[in-house]
């Protein structure tokens, strides 16, 4: 069990990191190995998070039931279950562990009960990266079936690193590559009740090879993770969608709905490039600009130059250069038209 000196010490040094300019992968893994070597766990996985909807995004991971991904985000998503990770994100404390909530009874978790313990996992801690402009991703951090059970001070230290690492996670999202030059086609899947894909295009199996780690899911035998979620939050409530950027810079909406006149839990899932009008919120956010800053960049986007922004907004020409080159600081652009190119990429 780790001191208090340890635990402040992994503290101070993962501060350190989240101040760094290591990209979120590499901050992700040093992290992961910080905290092993102080409260020790060695299986986890630590995906990102669509922060409107709270749905799992591509992730980084180390364990042994991927091929049970599928039923695992299956059963967390459909209700019910414990230290679920889109509950975790939205509550006060936002750091579970599922021998406390289930009172020791882990079995009282069915996701736990049929895809983790027979892979030899114990205790589960989930901590949400949030910080005040949304839920960015979460450490997930397994213990095996004979290790000691995560305690309070140890949950206390994966949240005290997960709202560290929330602003690496931000800034990660707000880091627009070159897409393509012509938007893909469409595509469309439709998933039975078991989750079997009955229905499929071309355009989109091309959309799912372009999302990270795509040839491990294909090795597996899956989709890629966050299908799943959406799915099953659709049977629940009707629709559900998240917002994924794939490995080459497209931001790709993932949009799933039941299916009418078919047969019972079908469900059709949808692939398509993303509308610049869809994936403003998330980049403000990522950049995190300010209200008038999102109101001063809707104005750039329709065109207005800066006698008519201030016009608009009823403030002085020098005040609207000054929240420009605030702007320009945050999103590193030098200019109107590569500020115009960062919002209106697909």
């Amino acid at each position: 069990m780790a001191t208090e000196r340890q635990r402040n010490g992994c503290r101070e040094r993962l501060e350190r990191l989240s101040e760094s300019q290591c990209d979120s992968d590499a901050a992700r893994r040093e992290a992961i190995l910080e905290l092993q070597r102080t409260i020790g766990f060695d299986r986890w996985c630590w995906p990102l998070a669509d922060p409107e909807t709270a749905v799992p995004l591509s992730g980084l991971a180390e364990h042994d039931y991927g091929p049970n991904l599928p039923h695992a985000l299956e059963l967390e998503f459909a209700g019910g279950d414990f230290v679920a990770k889109h509950i975790v994100a939205r509550e006060k404390r936002a750091v579970a562990g599922l021998n406390a909530d289930t009172g020791g009874d882990l079995a009282r978790s069915r996701r736990w009960d049929e895809v983790l313990r027979p892979v030899g996992i114990g205790d589960i801690a989930v901590a949400a990266c949030r910080d005040e402009l949304g839920c960015w991703g979460w450490i997930e951090a397994y213990r095996d079936t004979a290790d000691l059970a995560f305690d309070e001070e140890e949950l206390e230290l994966l949240a005290d690193v997960a709202r560290q690492m929330a602003p690496v996670l931000r800034r990660s999202r707000a880091k627009v590559r070159n897409p393509a030059k012509e938007a893909a086609a469409t595509g469309v899947l439709v998933l039975d009740a078991q989750l079997r894909v009955t229905t499929s295009t071309e355009a989109a199996f091309r959309w799912i090879a372009a999302l990270p780690a795509a040839p491990l899911f294909t090795a597996w035998g899956i989709l890629p993770p966050v299908v799943y979620p959406i799915v099953t939050m659709a049977r629940t409530v009707g629709q559900a969608h998240a917002l994924e950027q794939t490995a080459d810079g497209r931001w790709l909406m993932i949009e799933a709905s039941g299916v009418a006149d078919a047969t019972e839990g079908d469900v059709a899932v949808t692939f398509r490039g993303a509308t610049p009008a869809e994936t403003f919120v998330l980049l403000c956010h990522a950049y995190a600009l300010t209200r008038r800053e999102r109101d001063i960049v809707r104005t750039v986007i329709v065109g207005h130059d800066t006698r008519a922004i201030a016009e608009r907004l009823s403030i002085s020409r020098h005040t609207v250069q000054d929240h420009l080159k605030s702007i320009f600081d945050k999103t590193g652009v030098r200019s109107r038209r590569e500020l115009l190119a960062t919002f209106n990429s697909i």
